[in-house]
């Protein structure tokens, strides 16, 4: 009886260890197959979610670009505030955002993404020929150091560096295959309020400009 019941145990566990002979190939596949299948459809989600995240941290740097170009004028002496009251006589650029077209006067620019030398981290005039720019950007400069210290932009020994964080953005019309890698500082011809745009510099040319990022940012950026 006793030898009985121990056999029962013993066929009992042999049995137990026949039957768990853990996932089949056919289970494995098809549970490779579904994580593959959730993935693809993750992947893109998180993708556009973190290029979001970073086009918007690109929208609060460039509001916080608009708001020391306010300051500047607001604080400014006679002088800045005629170079920013009058043209400089430099052309006007033409300039479209959110369906509406306008003039812009092009004041200051600085390297946003591709830093090719020392001199491009801080923003400097858009025409070495207009003295009175250079009397703003002297003055705005200050303001962007102050935001600098508290973290706003990245920290450089170099200079005030304002680094884009989405690196994708390329020429609306098509004009060049670059992604854009300056911030640029213009006056409205209409308004005389300042806008801020990301652009792109090609070698020996003058920066072109491609969205308006702060204010009302240019929803064809925001996509």
């Amino acid at each position: 009886m006793i030898v009985d019941v121990r056999e029962g145990k013993r066929m009992t566990t042999k049995n137990r260890k026949e039957n768990n002979k853990g996932f089949s190939l056919v289970e494995l596949l098809i549970v490779i197959a579904i994580i593959a299948i959730l993935s693809a459809a993750i992947a893109p989600m998180l993708i556009r979610y973190i290029d979001k995240a970073r086009k918007q941290k690109d929208v609060a740097a460039a509001e916080t670009i608009y708001h020391a170009a306010d300051v500047t004028l607001a604080t400014a002496d006679s002088s800045v505030l005629g170079a920013w009251e009058n043209s400089s006589g430099n052309a006007l650029y033409d300039l479209e955002a959110n369906g509406e077209k306008y003039k812009g006067e092009f004041l200051a620019w600085a390297r946003g993404q591709f830093i090719y030398h020392d001199e491009n981290y801080e923003f400097k005039n858009a025409w070495n020929n207009a003295q009175a720019q250079w009397n703003f950007v002297e003055e705005f400069n200050p303001y962007i150091n102050q935001h600098e210290k508290a973290s706003t932009f990245n920290k450089s020994n170099k200079g005030n560096a304002v680094h884009f964080s989405y690196k994708k953005t390329k020429d609306p019309k098509k004009r060049y295959k670059q992604y854009a890698d300056c911030w640029m500082i213009f006056r409205r011809e209409d308004t005389q309020t300042v806008e801020v745009w990301i652009g792109y510099k090609p070698d020996g040319k003058i920066v072109t400009p491609y969205y308006r990022i702060y204010p009302d940012t240019d929803k064809r950026w925001l996509k």
